[in-house]
């Protein structure tokens, strides 16, 4: 009997523009997606593909909002992590020093770095204003609802609402309010939504991991370096029991990336397009009428060899 096939794209920030890859794959097997579930940038990605399923017109969406003066003015490579360059010298050390006492500032004085404007912006020149429930495949995205210390999973209202509220990056963009809760980047809760693609009725779920590695950690030395990574590894952990519930993972080699690596989009979109290719094979048995379509392929190879 056939599947209905789910896809659960992961959060991971540039690391998520795999994602295209991956889709860019997936319409070209033809297969046949019953809905998409999305975490930070899992959720900007799936949300564009499910207002309009179409790869090469998502692509060169995000391509152009990227290459942009509103994304350049987000300064989000100003977040890159200087800590794991090879050869730390002055300037990069500077800049790490200046990072931590800007974050310090911020954590004592404000919600923020950046405004909730400068990600609503970003946003609305991607999707259209509509309720969730228009989007032409099925759609929901995760964000976690700081006010009652739960996950949320939006299935209804307002789909830049949303959006916006499951890609808030904790210090980075400000909490988003939507009826009086208010919520943040859903990577807290669940970074590969497999459970949000079962709610919504998929009985195969794809999950498409670009969550970062846990890299060997040779020396502690500060202590807010050590909480951070205790934290890191709890939401590691957890991403790693939810995958279990997923039918095939798809995990491209790009957990070395840094989040704010949005030069490398050619890279990343190629990594995950072959890493969705490599595992076709395990979901094909999965595909709607799945002999049919063999049948009907072989009927053309025969037809294109008769007319020789």
């Amino acid at each position: 009997m056939a599947k209905k096939i789910g896809l659960a794209l992961g959060g991971g920030g540039a690391r998520g523009l795999a994602h295209l890859g991956i889709l860019r794959a997936v319409e070209g097997s033809r297969m046949p997606i019953h809905c998409i579930s999305g975490t930070s940038m899992g959720a900007i990605i799936g949300a564009c593909y499910a207002v309009e399923p179409d790869i090469r017109f998502v692509e060169t969406k995000i391509r152009n909002v990227l290459t942009g003066s509103l994304f350049a003015n987000l300064r989000i490579d100003y977040f890159k992590d200087t800590d794991k360059e090879p050869e730390k010298g002055f300037l990069p050390r500077t800049k790490a020093l200046i990072i931590d006492g800007i974050m310090r500032i911020i954590g004592e004085a404000k919600y923020s770095y950046l405004p909730e404007k400068k990600l609503e912006q970003f946003i609305n020149l991607l999707l259209p204003d509509i309720d969730i429930k228009k989007t032409r495949i099925c759609f929901s995205c995760v964000a976690t609802d700081l006010t009652n210390g739960k996950e949320k999973v939006f299935t209804s209202g307002s789909l830049r609402r949303a959006v916006l509220a499951s890609s808030a990056i904790p210090g980075v963009f400000p909490p988003v309010e939507i009826d009086g809760i208010y919520y943040n980047d859903g990577g807290s809760v669940n970074v590969t939504p497999v459970k949000a693609a079962e709610m919504l009725g998929s009985d195969f779920i794809v999950a498409c991991d670009v969550k970062s590695k846990v890299m060997r950690w040779e020396k502690p030395e500060k202590a807010n370096e050590i909480l951070n990574r205790s934290n890191y590894i709890t939401g590691a952990l957890l991403n790693e029991y939810n995958l279990r519930s997923a039918a095939v993972v798809i995990a491209p080699p790009v957990k070395h990336i840094h989040w704010t690596n949005f030069d490398k989009i050619d890279f990343l979109v190629q990594k995950g397009y072959e890493s969705a290719m490599e595992k076709l094979p395990e979901i094909k048995p999965a595909f709607k009428d799945k002999n049919v379509f063999d049948k009907f392929a072989g009927i053309f190879k025969v037809g294109r060899l008769l007319k020789r």
